[in-house]
């Protein structure tokens, strides 16, 4: 028993799960984010979207419309279709770097959170061991990298980003954009969404890796635990579907106790975790509803679900629909079941 240690305020927690992880993901994905964000802003794609823009004003000229058709952007779209699977590889070479080093990072994580300050020395002095699960059995669990179903997303990485920047086309034809308004939605979407949907890839495999890897780590260790609890960052960009389930007791030792610790389930890109609580061990953490309820008015509205969505936030105030009612399960072909938030006809059908 460990009666006069606390564990570490949530902040805390989150703060160091975020400076451990982004060590590791920084190292590994800036470079292969910043080379796809080099491929569509420099050579041969900023050629094309200068000759797009000399198209564009040439029709202008004329009065007509930049249309899906139109030679000089099949010709962009064409040469952008060579660049994006140059780029898919470079995001399959650093897949399994990241996965691994999610998983080297919930090791050290979850054995600072659960024991803070605390030698294994000491813990043994106090007749409590801290069980390290085999990297190698860790890494025959964690295989998200080595899936067909990742490969097949990263197959469909430059398809997704062509029809992204296509759609421009299609959106300024039927909405009636003028041919230079329509030049400048397609190259925005050239020169940002492929190192944006990149990072969306590489961000949810190196977080869901590191939930993974956290439960093996606190499955190994049940005999010192009391219960997992999940834990959100709770900051503005926070969606509610983290908020509502921030604090909530995923395992539980009298609850549980024939159960294995779950992995905690989250959105693309989501920074949701949980952490270990062990037995005589105090820790307060504050549910995500009731946190939020304490908020000013003023604040609540500050939070960005809320405050790109007027609706929700009058919904959720008037008393339509609570927190709870924003958690969204979805299944995705490569990462499992997942959560994300509702859209208020959701939330409020959710709340029927």
């Amino acid at each position: 028993m460990v009666a006069n240690r606390q564990s570490p305020r949530p902040g805390t927690v989150t703060d160091l799960i975020n400076r451990l992880l982004d060590k590791g993901y920084n190292q590994i994905a800036q470079p292969v984010i910043d080379a796809i964000a080099s491929s569509v802003n420099a050579g041969l794609i900023q050629r094309r979207l200068a000759d797009l823009d000399a198209e564009a004003q040439r029709l202008d000229e004329l009065g007509e419309r930049l249309t899906p058709d139109n030679p000089v952007l099949r010709a962009l779209l064409a040469d952008l279709e060579t660049t994006l699977r140059r780029d898919a590889a470079r995001i399959n070479d650093a897949s399994e770097p990241l996965q691994a080093a999610a998983s080297t990072a919930a090791a050290t994580i979850q054995r600072q959170l659960a024991l803070p300050g605390m030698t294994n020395a000491q813990l043994r002095a106090i007749g409590i061991g801290w069980n390290v699960p085999d990297p190698e059995r860790v890494a025959r669990l964690v295989t998200y990298a080595q899936s067909p179903a990742w490969a097949a997303q990263l197959r469909q990485y430059g398809p997704d980003v062509l029809a992204i920047v296509n759609n421009q086309a299609i959106r300024g034809s039927v909405a009636g954009w003028g041919s230079l308004r329509t030049a400048r939605e397609i190259r925005g979407m050239t020169e940002s969404i492929p190192a944006h949907q990149a990072n969306n890839l590489m961000r949810t495999l190196n977080l869901t890796s590191y939930r993974d890897s956290a439960a093996i780590h606190q499955q190994a260790n049940l005999a010192i635990a009391q219960q997992v609890i999940r834990i959100a960052a709770l900051d503005l960009r926070t969606c509610l579907s983290c908020v509502a389930q921030h604090g909530m007791v995923i395992w539980d030792s009298s609850r549980d106790v024939n159960a294995p610790v779950p992995r905690v389930n989250d959105h693309h890109s989501g920074r949701c975790t949980s952490i270990i609580v062990v037995t005589g061990r105090a820790v307060n953490i504050i549910p995500g509803p009731q946190w939020f309820a304490s908020l000013s008015p003023e604040r609540q509205a500050q939070q960005t679900s809320f405050a790109s969505s007027p609706g929700k936030l009058e919904a959720y105030r008037s008393g339509q629909v609570q927190l709870a009612d924003f958690v969204h399960r979805y299944d995705d072909p490569t990462f499992g079941p997942m959560l994300r938030e509702a859209s208020l006809a959701g939330a409020l059908a959710h709340a029927e």
